[in-house]
Formats: structure tokens, C-alpha cells, sequence
């Protein structure tokens, strides 16, 4: 009789067990991503805000379902805008935490250096700032993508803006990294088929902290004007040996995208009279206004959830992260070539332009195609994993703050200006760059056990039953 009992509470506590577990209490499966972006460095300034921004993407998901019927988790990394602790970083994602997809990085040079990493382990690495031309023609195996325009376009546009403004003839000065080779690359061919003439084309080492030499080398011909291709922290040293070395009294400069920030002025610093010593200065940069129909509501969202403006390239990784997460889901699961396989599928057309986050996981989970409209702009991918993208001219403003002008035209003749080149911008535009503080990974909670629990607690439940009828035999 007292053995039936055993039996009876065994049997009962394995329902009542099973039950609990079957029921909405239960924390169901996570499925982990990957965020890799300079939050130190020479790009700290830009790696934070785009961070924040991933983060907003996955907490709307999760607000609305997660991914799979569970929760979306993200792991951060810092890259410290260099390649050494990128590898590191990737290596850990990819072999320890098992992720299948990677958002980033900041900068096209740590891609590039762990491109073999992810495309070898089929990691999806889809990045919101990564502009290099390199990256069209890198043999991946579809595994790469990025919701930013290639420097394909970008280096088109800065010799386009050059000619229009009169200038005929150049040096380069770049940061010795995919971005800026490639960026020079492009803007070289491109100038001089537009009847420009380059001097003297410099890389100079992202690691270093004095540049004196390389601004002696390009300016020491007088060229009309010194492109640079550079980033914050090295290319406000850069600007700043040049005022003082007398090379910004008669030769302008122009900068590409990696420099537009807020705190470029205030880096450089001010002269005698205590005026910005880059005030006036332009160059080109991705098209902020050129956002998609979702932007505006992107943009309050972001403001509203950190209490800071949008900056540079923060659209575009609230894209990234939307994307792989849709792709999850209408995948079915969370492997690296599941993903890969239905990026195109959530984002390029046919299918129902979506603009809600929210509503285009409904979508999918009806079984319906849908065409996700990002807040950066149109998000459709070509063969490479490209995006089409729009440029404008950028200037420093007296205040040090940045100011958008005209679009840039790349294709037709270029129009040349009949006055001497000129910074006047009028402002169009509010979306800054802004720092933020470093975010903290989110850690992986432990979920509860499942079935296979329920077993292993039957089991030794059952074991103890059986000793016991023994002792009493």
C-alpha cells in the first residue's frame, strides 16, 4: 500500500512539474546576436549612439514578441576602433557565445579584419557605417552586408563637389585602413577624369599621434586643397598641425563623412580671437535628410529613450538590427545561412511596404511577404549586399556645430561655380552626432528547465522510491 502512495505522489508531482513548465510563466528560448562597435578609440564618439540605437531596434522587437517565441538578446563588444581587440571580439561571439549574426563594426578596417572569422563560421556580419569599396568584391558568401553606401559613391561625390567649386588641383591625406584607400581610391580616378590634377597622395598610420610630417608632404605643392579621409580623434590632430604650421591660410580642405561630428571643432580648437580654427570647412557626407518615411518616428523614439539627438549613422543601425531580427523570424530559426537567406526576403521588394517594426513581425508571422521600409532610407540590397545611397555637401559652422547644404549630383556634367569656393551652408538639418555613455552587454538570463528537466526530477524521484521499498523489505 505504502508503495502505491509512493507511486500515486511521484506520478502526481511529475504532472503538477510538467504542467508549470508547459504554462505562461515560462521564459521562453533566447536567441543571441552579436554587437561589435567602437566605443573607444578614434570613432568612441560614433560607436556608443549607433549601439543605442541596435538596442532600441531589439527592444521593439522583444516589445512585440521577440524573435522565435522568445526574447532577443544582444552581447556587446567594444572594438576600440582598432583591429587586434576586433578579432578578439569576433572570435569570442563566434566560438564562445555561439551567435549567428554580428552588427558591425564602426570602422571598415576591423571588418575587414574579421570578415575570414564570420564568413568562415557562416556568421551573418551586417554593419551600419562599414563604407569601404572593398567589401562590394570580397568573396563571402553572401555573409556580408551593410545598410550604409559603399565610399564607391562617396568618393565620386567629394571630386564632383571639388570641381564644382573650382578646384583643380589636390593632395590627399588619409587614414591608412580600408576606408581611407579605398575613399582614395575612387576619389583619385574620379577627380582626374574630371580634369583635376592630384599632387601627392599620403596614408598615414591610425595609431600614430603626431602627423606633422604627412601635413608637410601633402601641402609642401600648394595644391588648391587637401582632401581628408580620416576619422575624430586622429584628424582633429591633423587640422590642428596644419593651422598651425600655416598650411589653412591658402589651402582649403575637405573632409570626408568619418569627420562629421560635433566635437570636431571643439577638438581642433580655437584660434587668438577665440573663433573655431575649422570654421567654414566642408566636405561630403551620406544625406541625412534623404531618410525613409519610418525616420521621424525613429527619430522620437531615440530621443525619447536615451535624451539625446540622433547622430551619424544612427538610422542606419537601428536598420541593421531590425533587419537580421525580421530575417530570424521569417526564417523559422536562428542560424547564420537562415539568415542570410532571407534578408533580401524581408527588405527588398516585392512585398508590403512596412514601416512599423511591430508590424512587420505581425506580417510575418501571417505567412505575408512584406518590403521593410527602414528610417535610414530604402533598404534594397543587391548582389553584394550593397545600398544606393544620396550625398550632401557638410560645413563647420561659427559654433563648431554641423550644418548640411546642397545634394550632390553624380551623375551629368558637373556645374562649376562661378565664385571662389565658398563654406556658406544653410542649415537644413538637426541629426548630430552626440556622445553617449559606453552600454553595457546585455547578459543572457538562464531560463528554466524544460522537459528534459521533468525527466531528470521523475528519474531520481524514482530512484529514491525504489530504495526506500527496498529498506522496507
Amino acid at each position: 500500500m505504502k508503495t502505491k502512495v509512493i507511486v500515486a505522489i511521484l506520478v502526481t508531482a511529475s504532472l503538477i512539474l510538467a504542467l508549470f513548465l508547459a504554462g505562461g510563466t515560462v521564459v521562453a528560448e533566447e536567441t543571441k546576436i552579436g554587437i561589435m562597435q567602437a566605443l573607444t578609440g578614434d570613432l568612441g564618439t560614433y560607436g556608443g549612439p549607433m549601439t543605442d540605437a541596435m538596442k532600441l531596434a531589439v527592444k521593439e522587437v522583444n516589445e512585440n514578441g521577440g524573435v522565435l517565441n522568445g526574447t532577443l538578446v544582444v552581447i556587446v563588444e567594444d572594438t576600440e576602433t582598432s583591429e587586434v581587440p576586433a578579432v578578439d571580439a569576433a572570435n569570442k561571439l563566434v566560438k564562445m557565445d555561439k551567435v549567428p549574426a554580428i552588427i558591425g563594426t564602426t570602422s571598415s578596417g576591423p571588418s575587414m579584419a574579421i570578415l575570414s572569422i564570420t564568413t568562415g563560421n557562416d556568421v551573418i556580419q551586417i554593419s551600419s557605417s562599414n563604407s569601404a569599396p572593398d567589401f562590394t568584391t570580397y568573396e563571402d558568401n553572401d555573409f556580408y552586408f551593410r545598410t550604409c553606401p559603399s565610399d564607391t559613391l562617396q568618393g565620386k561625390a567629394m571630386a564632383r563637389l571639388a570641381i564644382k567649386d573650382g578646384y583643380t588641383t589636390v593632395s590627399t591625406l588619409v587614414v591608412n585602413n580600408p576606408y581611407g584607400i579605398g575613399f582614395e581610391a575612387i576619389f583619385n580616378a574620379e577627380f582626374e577624369a574630371l580634369g583635376g590634377k592630384v599632387l601627392e597622395s599620403v596614408k598615414y598610420n591610425p595609431a600614430g599621434t603626431i602627423f606633422d610630417s604627412e601635413v608637410e608632404k601633402v601641402c609642401k605643392q600648394n595644391p588648391d586643397f587637401v582632401m581628408l579621409c580620416s576619422y575624430p580623434e586622429t584628424g582633429s590632430v591633423i587640422l590642428k598641425s596644419a593651422y598651425e604650421r600655416g598650411y589653412m591660410d591658402e589651402i582649403d580642405w575637405l573632409l570626408s563623412e568619418g569627420l562629421r561630428d560635433e566635437i570636431l571643432a571643439e577638438m581642433v580648437g580655437k584660434d587668438e580671437a577665440g573663433n573655431y580654427i575649422i570654421a567654414g570647412l566642408k566636405g561630403t557626407t551620406p544625406d541625412p535628410r534623404v531618410a525613409g518615411p519610418a525616420y521621424e518616428t525613429f527619430k522620437q523614439s531615440y530621443e525619447a529613450e536615451y535624451g539625446e539627438e540622433v547622430g551619424t549613422y544612427c538610422s542606419n543601425s537601428y536598420d541593421a538590427a531590425a533587419v537580421i531580427a525580421l530575417a530570424i523570424e521569417k526564417a523559422g530559426t536562428a542560424t547564420g545561412t537562415a539568415i542570410r537567406d532571407n534578408i533580401r526576403d524581408v527588405a527588398n521588394p516585392p512585398g508590403e511596404e512596412v514601416l512599423d517594426l511591430g508590424e512587420a513581425l505581425k506580417l510575418i508571422r501571417a505567412g505575408q511577404e512584406i518590403n521593410y521600409q527602414g528610417a535610414s532610407g530604402e533598404l534594397t540590397f543587391d548582389e553584394n549586399g550593397d545600398v544606393f545611397g544620396v550625398y550632401a555637401e557638410f560645413s563647420i559652422n561659427d559654433n563648431g556645430s554641423i550644418e548640411f547644404g546642397e545634394s550632390i549630383e553624380l551623375e551629368g556634367a558637373v556645374v562649376t561655380s562661378t565664385s571662389s569656393p565658398s563654406p556658406a551652408i544653410t542649415p537644413t538639418s538637426t541629426q548630430t552626432p552626440t556622445s553617449a555613455p559606453a552600454p553595457v552587454a546585455t547578459t543572457p538570463t538562464p531560463t528554466p528547465p524544460g522537459f528534459e528537466a521533468v525527466l531528470a526530477i521523475t528519474g531520481i524521484l524514482a530512484v529514491a522510491a525504489f530504495a526506500l521499498r527496498r529498506r522496507r523489505m
